[in-house]
């Protein structure tokens, strides 16, 4: 982990590099720093500073960082809002547990995760939340009990995921995914008394003890913290926890798929090929590929004075248009893209795959 400041002690760093969104908390370049990540120097990407400029004065034109209003995360179809705060961040705390890899390659074609709820159907991170929801209002397994996460069998998962017609998009990974559930309800056993909650109010405030505290349990090491910033940003908006810190924003796919589209992230020769032609990147190419990434969207944040949080949802609603069939290809439909005007078009890149647990 990188330094940390003393609790309640204002961010020189903050000072000189950006506003935070509190008058004593970090910014998100602050707590990048703060938690050790450096911009990226490798081989398998590189920061165009222009571009990530051009969007930047893209942003501050549209006034996205006034105009935001964090999402509060109350739709009872998918998360349990009229749930006490400890009920509450127990649900979010397991589903973000989860939170990775909806896709599966078939016959080298990329195939999303979804399935048939009640009649209707859902897809990716939303059937997830979806059928966890289910689960917890027909009680068939006590879903928020950390003795049942540490003891979860195959049998068990497979009931809360599977669908109308028999089917458990959440089966990719399940071996991934049912050991964070088991790990999480052992590290919340072990530490927090059974409850998420415990946890989040032991940091504080503080995105970097929330950081450090999360990263003790396995579906939160991630080197560039994308599940724990998103568990931040939940707990945040919900109304759960108040973060003085602005948090970092979760680097997922979509974020790395709009960065290198856009020409914010230029991939490596060898990297560019497989994004084109939708094949499988190694291990250090999928990590440099999303080291780069983040470095493009915290220069976002400098630039902008917007928090990760903010820069996060710009992307991440911008997906459906920056999807596997992009709307700017249509003469019709390409206005609904708010970036079409300072995109470099690169729209031959498709998912970055990696067999990961952590988006």
């Amino acid at each position: 982990m990188g330094r940390a400041r003393g609790r309640g002690q204002a961010s020189a760093v903050g000072a000189r590099r950006g506003v935070a969104d509190t008058e004593t908390g970090l910014s998100t370049p602050d707590l990048a720093w703060a938690l050790g990540v450096q911009p990226y120097n490798g081989e398998h990407a590189a920061v165009d500073e222009a571009v990530v400029s051009r969007i930047a004065a893209r942003l501050r034109r549209s006034d996205a960082g006034a105009k935001y209003v964090p999402a509060k995360w109350d739709n009872q179809m998918f998360w349990n809002a009229e749930g006490s705060d400890a009920e509450r961040a127990q649900y979010f705390t397991i589903g973000n547990a989860i939170n990775f890899r909806f896709w599966e390659l078939q016959e080298g074609e990329v195939v999303r995760g979804a399935g048939v709820i009640g009649g209707e159907r859902y897809a990716g991170a939303m059937y997830m939340w979806r059928a966890l929801r289910v689960s917890l209002d027909d009680g068939r397994v006590p879903l928020l009990d950390a003795d049942f996460l540490a003891n979860i069998s195959e049998e068990e998962f497979d009931l809360i995921f599977t669908d109308d017609d028999g089917n458990n998009p959440l089966a990719v990974a399940r071996a991934e995914r049912i050991a964070n559930i088991r790990d999480l309800g052992e590290q919340l056993q072990k530490q927090w008394g059974g409850q998420a909650l415990n946890l989040a109010r032991a940091a504080e405030g503080s995105l970097i003890e929330f950081a450090r505290l999360a990263q003790e349990i396995r579906a939160f090491d991630d080197p560039v913290f994308k599940l724990s910033m998103l568990n931040a940003i939940m707990l945040g908006g919900s109304g759960i926890n108040e973060w003085e810190d602005a948090p970092l924003p979760a680097i997922d796919y979509h974020l790395i798929r709009h960065a290198v589209r856009q020409g914010m992230v230029l991939p490596s020769a060898e990297i560019a090929a497989k994004l084109a032609a939708g094949s499988l990147l190694d291990e250090d190419e999928a990590k440099g590929l999303r080291a780069a990434t983040l470095d493009a969207y915290l220069q976002l944040c400098e630039k902008t004075n917007m928090s990760g949080e903010v820069i996060d949802n710009q992307f991440w609603f911008n997906r459906n248009n920056c999807s596997e069939n992009p709307v700017c290809l249509d003469p019709q439909t390409a206005a609904q893209c708010p970036f079409l005007d300072v995109c470099d078009l690169h729209v031959e890149y498709g998912l970055p795959l990696e067999l990961t647990r952590y988006y």
